[in-house]
């Protein structure tokens, strides 16, 4: 049975665990996140697809400490820029919302926040 502190079993990359590397300012830091890809599509039974529309990561909240908007974070050797702030769920987990990484961005928002 899985109690209220287990959820580190789901991180394991034997199971649905992925590395990733959080580009910090001034460290690149090396996690392990649960990665919904919106590539992933599931074929139902009687016909039809569920696709996913946006990438995000699940991850401890205290692993996601330091990451904001635009920061760059690497999945699976593809890089991705953050694109909302960090979301905690409340329980010690944090999604993060993932947009594809342009070159052509630029580092700052155009919005204050």
């Amino acid at each position: 049975m899985i109690g209220a502190n287990d959820s580190g079993v789901f991180f394991n990359p034997n199971d649905f665990g992925s590395p990733a590397i959080l580009h910090l300012p001034g460290v690149d830091k090396p996690v392990t996140v649960i990665f919904k890809d919106p590539k992933q599509t599931a074929k139902l039974k009687h016909g039809g697809f569920i696709d996913n529309t946006s990438a995000s990561i699940l991850l401890p909240a205290a692993d996601a400490i330091g990451v904001c908007i635009r920061s760059l974070v690497t999945v699976s050797g593809q890089q991705w820029m953050v694109e909302r702030p960090p979301a905690p769920d409340g329980n010690g987990m944090t999604r993060i919302y993932l947009g594809v990484k342009d070159a052509n961005q630029p580092t700052k928002p155009a919005i204050r926040y």
